[in-house]
């Protein structure tokens, strides 16, 4: 690839590695039971982070075509693995560890005050908060995808020779959990843990389209056992 890294590709690392979880810590407090939620206020929280991050991948695809680059090398394309048996085992082990963690969580929920759950918990409680919660999924799914696998990735794997590309695979991923910072620090070890293997799977297949559906469900999976645990109250 031509003209990469750019003075425009180091930017998006700035804007999207340091800016961004930066006002993500900012957020911390509203997300963690300092802000009670409510329906609208929590249909807002979609609507408002589905346009943020629309945003934000848009970015890195105008700078694709800006600069005349192949969309195959952000990721666009069909699965073409280096290693069947590493793309396996990194698929599996994410499963597992999602599971687990979800299983625990649900165990945490259960152990949480009701009321605290009903006006904190900004995940969907209700059949009608969910298209827009979908929406959110699949824009974290799409846009977060292009800006921390198939840009930064490829940004950190630049150059790299034989062997493991350990930067490419660590460094967005820990970009991508602190950015998720707002959550909890149990929340960005648990995410970094996941991206990783998210990295795994985008630099021995050279697609977004695995990893895209994969985050898609983890987040959807994760809203539709939050909906659950409020209907069973």
């Amino acid at each position: 690839m031509t003209d990469f890294p750019s003075i425009a590709d180091h930017l998006m690392i700035w804007i999207f590695g340091i800016i961004l979880p930066f006002f993500s810590g900012l957020q911390s407090d509203q997300l963690n039971g300092a802000i009670q939620f409510d329906a609208y206020s929590r249909k807002k929280l979609y609507l408002g982070n589905s346009i943020m991050l629309s945003l934000a991948g848009s970015s890195i695809l105008i700078l694709w075509y800006w600069k005349s680059r192949t969309w195959s090398s952000l990721g666009f394309q069909w699965p073409v693995p280096d290693n069947y048996k590493i793309l396996w085992a990194a698929g599996i082990l994410l499963t597992v560890m999602y599971a687990i963690d979800l299983v625990y969580s649900s165990q945490a929920i259960e152990n949480e005050d009701e009321a605290w759950f009903d006006k904190s918990s900004f995940l969907p409680q209700s059949i009608r908060e969910l298209p827009y919660y979908i929406l959110l999924c699949f824009c974290a799914g799409f846009f977060e995808e292009i800006i921390y696998r198939g840009f930064m990735v490829s940004y950190f794997g630049e150059g790299a020779r034989d062997g493991i590309p350990w930067l490419a695979l660590l460094a967005p991923a820990l970009l991508f959990s602190l950015a998720h910072f707002y959550q909890g620090w149990a929340a960005v070890l648990k995410i970094t843990i996941l991206a990783i293997l998210l990295n795994v799977i985008f630099l021995y297949s050279k697609s977004l389209y695995p990893t895209m559906i994969l985050h898609f469900l983890i987040d959807l999976v994760s809203g539709l056992a939050g909906m659950k645990r409020k209907q069973s109250q």
